[in-house]
């Protein structure tokens, strides 16, 4: 019995999380409907960072704003200035029409992360900033989405004015 062998348990060292990430939610109105759909992208966003060992969610950015151009984004020039301040090195947002309002907007921003070697990941396009090839399609489906918003925008118009013509519209002039 003089030969009792003692056992020490020497627990793992926990994953150091290496990159410090940032989720960017845009929506455009407070809606019942908006606001859902931004608690489902903070989530799914947020579980997808967690699967991520190396990665650390650090700030969450939201803005409640139109995707028109001129409109300001607090959150978003607030995302800009942490970059800025190395404070992120990955932002993870739902996709590229979300992002920004234009593509002079997008690949501007685009353009300055890479230069401050932040990383950009567009979800739903499963676009990664990191991969060269991203960028010739990330300028594509931007180019695009600017152009179906320019068209809804004057489609909408064309009806407001065709029912004020008229006489059957809503909207007093």
């Amino acid at each position: 019995m003089a030969d009792k062998k003692i056992i020490t348990y020497i627990p793992p060292k926990p994953q150091l999380r290496e990159k410090r990430v940032g989720i960017y939610c845009r929506v455009s109105t407070n809606s019942t409907e908006q606001l859902n759909s931004l608690t489902a992208q903070i989530s799914a966003m947020t579980r997808f960072i967690s699967i991520n060992p190396k990665w650390l969610l650090v700030y969450t950015y939201i803005d409640i704003a139109s995707g028109k151009a001129g409109t300001p984004r607090k959150e978003f020039s607030r995302m800009l200035l942490d970059c800025n301040s190395k404070d992120l090195d990955i932002i993870l947002t739902k996709c590229i029409s979300r992002f920004g309002s234009d593509t002079v907007e997008v690949l501007g921003a685009l353009n300055q992360l890479k230069q401050l070697r932040v990383r950009v990941i567009f979800q739903q396009e499963e676009l990664d900033t990191a991969v060269v090839e991203s960028d010739l399609m990330i300028s594509v489906i931007e180019s695009l989405a600017q152009a179906e918003n320019e068209s809804r925008s004057q489609n909408i118009k064309w009806g407001i004015k065709q029912h004020a013509a008229q006489g059957t519209s809503k909207v007093s002039v």
